[in-house]
């Protein structure tokens, strides 16, 4: 489901600060789960989160409906949900603009949540690339890869190649308002036709096709790997139920251009364990999830050799 909360318009942090207030005061009167969902699962007034049953989506959002109405003078909607069950027991002034005059009969539309695309018919995440044309110069090289919105890293594959031609694009004297006709442009003017594709990606909203509840094994795994050109790390996990049910489902991964000069590939691969490091950091704060074991993998050997080296050169 998804939720955005309305009030006066303050700056963010302040915002923030007096949603969680508010969801802290409410907290014995309508319940922890409640003050969990505002804490954990808001990003300042949007929230968004993930529950077993249609039963308690409904029963979760109505109390925090309430929780913020009589608590902070805050009204809880523009709600969406993949599920027709739950958008019926809500106020037609209650969801968001996309749902209100929807025939629930009809294929539910797609959601931006959070900056992502969000299909809720099949409840997985989309792409929607700008059609819209921009300059063949390097303003107009930069503004086409800014418009790719992709936190957790589904196109960074896709999205470092753009940006590996941008860097290469940097390194000449063209200006920026200058028009680019040498092969650098070409290999944009084909990386853009490319683009177009992600259209056709969808991802899974769920990491697994199950319950991450209950009597189940769950473990990370965080694999690093660099290049001349780029370093990157992705974290997958993987959730076990007994000897014949194991599920795998992608988490995060990052990407970033490596620097033109001045580092070695040992260097560089030191730098993409940091980015796996980094990665897990991110998801062990924001899963909410206990994990049996947190495995990392590195093809380096220079790179295994550091991590255990327990010497300390001097200088």
């Amino acid at each position: 489901m998804r939720v955005h909360v309305f009030g006066n318009k303050p700056s963010p942090s302040v915002a923030t600060y007096g949603l969680h207030r508010t969801a802290l005061d409410a907290k014995d009167s309508f319940g922890p789960d409640v003050t969990d969902f505002v804490l954990k699962h808001f990003y300042v007034d949007d929230g968004l989160i993930s529950v077993p049953t249609e039963k308690q989506a409904v029963d979760l959002m109505k109390r925090t409906q309430h929780a913020l109405a009589v608590h902070g003078n805050l009204r809880l909607h523009k709600i969406a949900s993949n599920s027709k069950d739950v958008v019926r027991e809500f106020d037609p002034d209650d969801l968001s603009k996309e749902l209100k005059s929807l025939e629930l009969s009809a294929d539910l539309p797609v959601q931006r949540s959070l900056g992502l695309y969000w299909n809720m018919n099949i409840d997985t995440f989309t792409f929607q690339i700008s059609s819209e044309e921009k300059p063949l110069t390097r303003r107009g090289v930069l503004s086409v890869i800014n418009s790719i919105y992709d936190p957790l890293g589904f196109a960074a594959p896709v999205t470092i190649e753009g940006k590996l031609i941008l860097r290469q694009l940097t390194v000449g004297s063209t200006g920026w308002d200058e028009p680019l006709i040498d092969i650098e442009g070409q290999k944009w003017q084909t990386w853009k036709r490319m683009l177009s594709d992600l259209q056709d990606v969808s991802i899974p909203r769920q990491y697994v096709p199950c319950s991450l509840q209950g009597n189940i094994r769950i473990k990370l795994h965080v694999f690093c790997d660099t290049s001349e050109k780029a370093i990157a790390a992705v974290a997958y996990i993987h959730v076990i139920y007994d000897e014949n049910k194991h599920y795998v489902g992608f988490v995060i991964g990052k990407t970033k251009v490596a620097p033109p000069h001045g580092h070695t590939i040992p260097r560089l691969e030191l730098c993409s364990a940091l980015l796996a490091v980094e990665i897990f950091q991110l998801a062990n704060e924001h899963l909410n999830i206990e994990f049996d074991s947190v495995r990392f993998y590195s093809d380096s050997r220079v790179v295994l050799g550091y991590i255990t080296n327990q010497t300390r050169h001097s200088s």
